[in-house]
């Protein structure tokens, strides 16, 4: 005999009271998709009801990864303009098993600038943009647009030459990012009249090297950038970090007066030779304590003069008056 535990349909009305999720305020359910951390999983709550669907273009916190570039432009316009108080907008575009063809580059370089501006338009206070080296074949220019709102921006373009059209400020901008990119840096600091940190990580710069002209900035960071020749005048700058390597002879000059706290290390690709010795790399830091003196550490190797060479590496610190 066949036992039924239940009734196999339920009517539309015990359906509609189980619903209780949708029957809450709608600031609770932005906080429930904002909790799912991913925009497009949010959009996907709208198959459980009408009110859900109109929900998710009220977030302010957008969030996309892994969600091919090619759509995610149609899903920026959902959100309504005048835009909602967006707080953050995170772009992270999925990776590619095979670089693209290069007949297909210009129309992505295309649609890449598309996306930004399309970003930009809904005013974030915080926007991160990650681009990967497998989307790249050659030269690949990013049109960075106005961003009126935002106080931090995080860019991390593999390979791209990003560049500043006539007009373009970022007004509130307190903190930018740039990494694995070609950029200006002069140009760039010229339209964010606030801002306090830069961080350069891989970043090539133009023949004249890095320039930095600021009145604002009170902390630089750069890191593992190929550069001979840095220029820098921030009067009101507080921390100084540098890594970098060149294989060229290297011309610093920095102005800062209100400089606390510096970390220099400097590295050559193709070292001088002194005789038997070889210069490695030079390390500058200042005191941890106030009242120590800062320090220069000479980093060098030896070679014997055989068929093998064998490395001995040393330290020298000076103490600097």
């Amino acid at each position: 005999m066949h036992r039924r535990w239940g009734p196999r349909r339920r009517s539309a009305r015990l359906l509609a009271r189980a619903d209780l999720i949708s029957e809450l305020p709608d600031d609770l359910l932005l906080l429930v998709l904002t909790r799912l951390h991913c925009a497009a999983t949010a959009a996907r709550t709208g198959i459980l009801s009408r009110r859900w669907r109109s929900l998710w273009p009220r977030l302010r916190r957008i969030v996309f990864h892994d969600v091919p570039f090619r759509s995610l432009e149609a899903v920026l316009g959902c959100f309504p303009l005048p835009p909602p108080a967006v707080s953050l907008i995170v772009i992270r575009l999925p990776k590619q098993d095979n670089r693209v063809p290069k007949e297909q580059r210009a129309d992505d370089e295309a649609r890449v600038n598309s996306l930004l501006r399309a970003a930009a338009r809904l005013e974030p206070e915080m926007f991160i943009f990650e681009l990967p080296s497998e989307l790249i074949e050659g030269s690949f220019v990013v049109d960075l647009p106005c961003f009126h709102r935002a106080t931090t921006i995080m860019l991390l373009l593999s390979s791209v030459v990003c560049s500043l059209p006539a007009g373009v400020e970022f007004p509130a901008l307190e903190t930018l990012s740039l990494s694995y990119c070609t950029a200006n840096i002069d140009r760039l600091l010229s339209c964010c009249p606030r801002l306090r940190t830069l961080y350069l990580t891989l970043v090539s710069f133009d023949k004249d090297g890095l320039t930095v002209n600021s009145a604002s900035l009170q902390e630089i960071a750069v890191v593992a950038c190929r550069v001979s020749n840095i220029n820098i005048v921030a009067p009101v700058l507080k921390q100084l970090s540098m890594t970098i390597h060149t294989s060229e002879e290297v011309s610093v000059s920095a102005l800062a007066p209100m400089v606390e706290k510096v970390s220099w290390h400097c590295s050559w690709f193709v070292a001088p030779m002194f005789g038997v010795w070889q210069l490695d790399s030079l390390e500058l830091k200042t005191a941890e304590r106030q009242g120590q003196l800062p320090s220069l550490h000479i980093h060098a190797s030896a070679y014997t003069v055989r068929s093998f060479s064998c490395s001995i590496f040393c330290t020298l610190v000076l103490r600097l008056h």
